[in-house]
Formats: C-alpha cells, structure tokens, sequence
C-alpha cells in the first residue's frame, strides 16, 4: 500500500468519525428540542456540544495528568459521552417509530433519556469486574500440558488502578499457571506510574512476561518499562526465551507490514513480517508468539508459530462498536485458525476511555495447552 493511499484512508477515517460527531451533537440537539418543546434548540446545540466535545476531550487527554479533579472528570466524561451516543440511536429509533405510530412526546423522550441511562448503568456493572475464560488449545508437539495465564489490556489508569490489578494477581495465582504473558495495554495513563500502583506485578507466583503494547508507548516506552521490569517482569523485546519445552516469542508493538493499513500505526521500523524472517527458530519445537495486535497472523503462520497470543480489539468493548471491531480485525475474540497457527485473542480484562461494557466482558484467559495431532492446511478463521 502506497504512502498516498494509507494518508488517503486515514483522512477518509478522520472525516468519518468528524461527521458522526456533528451529526451526533446536531441531531440528538434537535430531538431534545422537539420533545422538549419548551427548551430552546440553540441552547440545546451548545448544551450537547460543550458535554460531546468536553466529555471526549477530557475521556482522551487525561492520560497526563494525575490529579483527583481529572480523575473524577475522566470517569464522569466515558459516561456523558456515552450517554449522548446512546440517546442518538435511541432519538433515531424513536424518529422512525413515530412516522408509523404517533406517541406522546414529552413522555417518549423521557423514555428515551432513561433507557440510555439504563443502558449505561448496566455497561457500568459489566465493566467493573472481570472474569476468567478458560480455554483449552491443542499444539502438536507439547509433551505435556502447560498452562497460561493470558493478560491483556488492563489499561491502569484513571479508570482502573492497583486494587483492580491486585484482584488480577490473586485469581491467577488461584490457578497455579506455568508461566503469566501480558500481552501489551498495561498502562494507559500517567496515574499508573504513581509509586505502589505496579506493586502487584511482584506478587505472581509464576513466571511472568510482557510485550508491549499502543497505550504503553503513549507515555515514553522506555520510562514505563524500567517500572514493569521493576517488579521482576521478564520483557520480550523481539526475542525468543525457551522455557517449559516451548518458544515462547515476544515481539514489540509493530504493524505487519509496510503495506497493510493499521488504524493504530506504530512508529517501529520493524514489521512482524520482518522480524519473524530473521529470528532463529527451533524446528520441531513448539513455539508461541506474544503480539499486542492480532495482525501478522500470515506471517506467523509462515514462520510455523503454533499458537499467536494478542488483545488490542476489546471486542469492540461496547455493542454496536464490537460489530466494527469485527470488520476491522478478522481475529477479533476467542480462538482461531490460520494454516497450521492457532490464534488467540482476548477481549482483555480493563476498557479504553470509558470503565463499560455492552455485548463483552471484561476477562484474564487462562490456557491449558496439551498435546495435539498435525492440522491441514486447509483450516482457517474461527473455531467453534
């Protein structure tokens, strides 16, 4: 993919999300207006503007910051934000119905603004807690079952801090894995470097390992992997460790190749393609990859990588955003095929920008891979 084409699609991206964004303030503004009658539409206007554009604003640049004002206003503005969406589609639905069916309109708006709110409190309880999804994974050539705790995308920060990492460690050491992967999304903001809020990573009773991932590198790369490496981590910087009979593989957060378009580019020089060409592979030794992104997944299949661990798509953490995440990345969730390499992608156990969920969980994966017989070729995308 030429330079022109992947700066032709990001704008169309850009113009995209701008679009919805005006339509959403204007719309929801308007509907507000009519339902309302007694308000005037231009306050209304500013009104839904000042909460959309300071709700998104404060949601996504608090990353910096660390005091309590920002911290309570980051929260509040995941939910106001998500509130307008949700009153948008549910404003649009109500639209529709009432060009068939007349209904009051003081009390469907009401309705409307309530069941949004509704909505969001249930997404608030979902995205709250996390679960652990055990998952079983055949790989030829394991002699016996290893085990895996599969962490991603806790995203520490203003939403989520060292009591929601503490409940991690203690429902992983419950389980006695062999070995714990962090699969990248650990820090999300500037709060999560405070003293005593990594602390827990110490307490794994396993061995752990991390690769990084996006969020990590927003806050100076190298800065957040001094704390992590602090706590006895192990990091992965495009390498191979072998331990328990297998490769376990981690690479920095790249694209897969100079010619894919990724809607989170990597400033890396190095691709998952041309990383995997020259690392030293053991033939006849079982090898898994740790990747953020569930991208390269060609190129692992290529390199005979039995089994690739990411997160990075949540999902799409919130219904109808997960329908996107699913266009967006053919390994989205759960357990997958390509060729001979078995892919597996976690939802993650923290949220981006709003502590929510809708249509996913939050969750730690907990893997127990036995032995398994030779796959075809053939095979590929999702396992039921």
């Amino acid at each position: 993919m030429s330079n022109t084409l992947k700066i032709s699609l990001s704008i169309v991206f850009l113009v995209t999300i701008l679009g919805f964004f005006f339509l959403m303030v204007w719309y929801t503004a308007y509907r507000l207006h009519v339902h309302f009658y007694g308000a005037s539409f231009w306050a209304l206007q500013t009104g839904v503007a000042v909460v959309a554009i300071g709700s998104f604003a404060v949601s996504s640049f608090a990353g910096k910051f660390t005091n309590i004002f920002v911290r309570i206003s980051s929260i509040i503005g995941g939910y106001a934000f998500l509130f307008l969406f949700f009153s948008f589609i549910l404003f649009a639905a109500l639209h529709i119905i009432q060009l068939r069916w007349e209904l009051p309109l003081l009390w469907s708006g009401v309705a409307v603004l309530a069941t949004a709110f509704a909505v969001i409190f249930m997404g608030a309880v979902f995205g709250s807690s996390f679960i652990v999804k055990k998952n079983e994974v055949k790989i030829v050539g394991i002699e016996k079952g290893v085990s895996i705790m599969l962490v991603s995308d806790v995203h520490l920060g203003h939403q989520r801090g060292q009591a929601y990492l503490t409940k991690i460690v203690e429902e992983t050491n419950k389980l006695h894995p062999d070995m714990v992967l962090i699969a990248g999304d650990l820090i999300e903001a500037e709060l999560a470097l405070l003293p005593g809020v990594l602390d827990p990573l110490s307490k794994f009773k396993a061995p752990v390992y991390f690769t990084e991932g996006n969020h990590d590198r927003y806050l100076g790369i190298e800065r957040v992997l001094k704390l992590i490496q602090k706590q006895g981590v192990r990091i992965l910087h495009n390498e191979i460790v072998e331990t328990h009979g297998i490769q376990l593989i981690g690479l920095d957060y790249m694209k897969a190749d100079e010619k894919t378009f990724d809607m989170h580019p990597s400033d890396n020089p190095n691709t998952v393609k041309s990383v995997l060409a020259r690392l030293p592979l053991k033939n006849g030794v079982p090898s898994i990859l740790m990747h953020h992104s569930p991208v390269g997944v060609q190129y692992a299949d290529a390199a005979g990588i039995d089994l690739m661990l990411s997160g990075h798509t949540h999902a799409g953490q919130v219904f109808p955003f997960s329908l996107f995440a699913k266009l967006s990345f053919p390994f989205n969730s759960g357990l997958y095929q390509q060729g001979k390499t078995r892919v597996f992608v976690s939802n993650g156990a923290g949220t981006y920008m709003m502590r929510v969920r809708l249509g996913s969980f939050n969750e730690i994966n907990f893997l127990k891979l036995v032995p398994g017989n030779s796959l075809g070729r053939g095979a590929k995308n999702a396992i039921p």
